[in-house]
């Protein structure tokens, strides 16, 4: 068997010798994948079913898709933003301030500010993992988790890691909160801390409006 990994939205499945060479679509974002025969594949793993079918190929990527633990409080280490359908509303990075909310003057604090805080809406919490490196901060990966639809907002004028209580479950991105995940990462760092974040940026640029994310856990 020859293990594949989707370059779009880093899901894996085994796909059979005999497809070496070819080129299958993944079925959860529509990525082509090349299945090259020298991936080495694990003979050791449970058995999976090969391409041979959508279904199939779409049962195998469920089984191995890698999916994160829901947080308990806000890595010291990642970036965070919040966004609704359409715009980014918050940001928190972990320089002292808090978190601060995106309005017509620019953002501002929070807990200044309890009034620019929405009671609800649609919002997703996005945290950009990085990792420090001899070279500085460099992104390695994305995940949503989806926030509660009343009172999620608010309570980011209290405590910063609060905000993980109001987890409701994983999250995805559409395209137009794709667009607005990628511009924040454009002015919130220089281009060494992502330029190299080749499975964050394809993610952020392909179709895949399921999956929860990309990169380490």
């Amino acid at each position: 068997m020859i293990r594949i990994v989707c370059p779009g939205c880093g899901s894996k499945l085994d796909a059979k010798d005999e497809l070496a060479g070819q080129t299958r679509k993944c079925p959860k974002c529509g990525q082509p994948i090349r299945i090259v025969a020298d991936i080495q594949s694990d003979e050791s793993s449970s058995s999976v079913v090969g391409p041979s079918s959508e279904s199939q190929v779409h049962s195998a990527i469920e089984e191995h898709i890698i999916r994160p633990d829901l947080p308990k409080r806000l890595n010291r280490l990642s970036c965070y933003l919040i966004c609704n359908r359409m715009r980014l509303v918050a940001m928190w990075e972990n320089k002292g301030k808090g978190w601060l909310v995106k309005t017509d003057r620019g953002a501002v604090s929070a807990k200044k500010n309890p009034d620019q805080l929405p009671n609800e809406g649609d919002f997703q919490l996005i945290e950009l993992k990085l990792n420090m490196t001899p070279d500085g901060k460099r992104l390695s990966g994305l995940w949503i988790f989806q926030l509660a639809l009343r009172w999620a907002l608010t309570v980011l004028e209290q405590d910063e890691d609060t905000i993980v209580e109001k987890i409701t479950g994983l999250g995805s991105l559409k395209k137009d909160q794709k667009i607005v995940v990628r511009q924040a990462i454009r002015e919130q760092f220089m281009p060494p801390v992502w330029e190299n974040a080749t499975d964050v940026l394809e993610y952020l640029a392909n179709a895949d409006y399921h999956s929860h994310g990309v990169g380490v856990k």
